[in-house]
């Protein structure tokens, strides 16, 4: 890692993140990404859109420790291949996070449009960390409830994907974002080392935004292709985000 690049980078830990994703048609998603992207499709015409939930907190500069700032976020993410890597990447859709003071401050530093979105998750384990409930509520257009219990310790395999490797390296992985502010188009890169999330069963899934959007119609909102958990990752983001040409 450059010395460089890691002097600008803020250090996160992220506890508790879930990773929610439905197979939807391309379409549905194509006036949400700038032209000149091209989704990362994984059927003929399908393409995963992923509601991400977690609570956050920074630890400082990678190098410089500071007292850490809150930093729980829920975000809509699709996926799209990179055109500098051929690899593919993350596309924000839309983001939300809990402070609203931090909301500012990351919209003004990041440039991406972030909104204040007041939630809460409430995790209940057994001794061993097993996930008994998981359950996460707030407002974001609309009342959200998400509840899920862990159903396997490891991920074997992700249809239609051909290997565990591939499902993990597409939904969870990627090592770069874009988002946009409708003018600019940006590329964020971050680090973490690979992610070894659990396997979880819906028990209620609630998410008007989502049908509000246009993005996954609402009787299918509370069947979702997967859910993911990862309890706990230390990870990096390299500032600032490059605008793109």
């Amino acid at each position: 890692m450059a010395i460089l690049k890691k002097l600008f980078s803020v250090e996160m830990r992220l506890h508790d993140m879930l990773y929610v994703s439905y197979l939807i048609p391309t379409e549905r998603l194509l006036a949400r990404i700038p032209n000149n992207f091209r989704l990362a499709e994984v059927q003929q015409g399908k393409v995963f859109l992923s509601l991400v939930i977690f609570r956050g907190r920074t630890s400082g500069a990678a190098t410089i420790p500071t007292p850490g700032i809150p930093f729980d976020q829920v975000n809509i993410r699709t996926y799209v291949i990179d055109p500098a890597t051929g690899k593919p990447a993350v596309y924000f859709v839309h983001c939300g996070i809990s402070g609203s003071l931090i909301t500012f401050l990351y919209r003004i530093l990041s440039g991406m449009p972030v909104e204040h979105t007041p939630f809460a998750i409430r995790t209940r384990k057994d001794m061993n960390g097993r996930y008994g409930a998981y359950e996460a509520s707030g407002a974001w257009h609309g009342r959200f409830s998400i509840k899920a219990g862990q159903a396997a310790e490891k991920v074997a395999a992700l249809e239609p994907f051909p290997s565990r490797e591939e499902a993990l390296s597409y939904l969870i992985d990627p090592l770069a974002g874009f988002y946009s502010d409708s003018a600019i188009v940006r590329r964020l890169e971050v680090f973490h080392s690979p992610l070894e999330p659990r396997l979880c069963s819906p028990l209620e899934v609630r998410f008007p935004y989502l049908s509000s959007l246009g993005l996954v119609e609402e009787e299918e909102v509370a069947r979702p292709h997967n859910i993911l958990l990862v309890p706990y990752t230390p990870f990096l983001i390299y500032l600032p985000a490059r605008k793109t040409a």
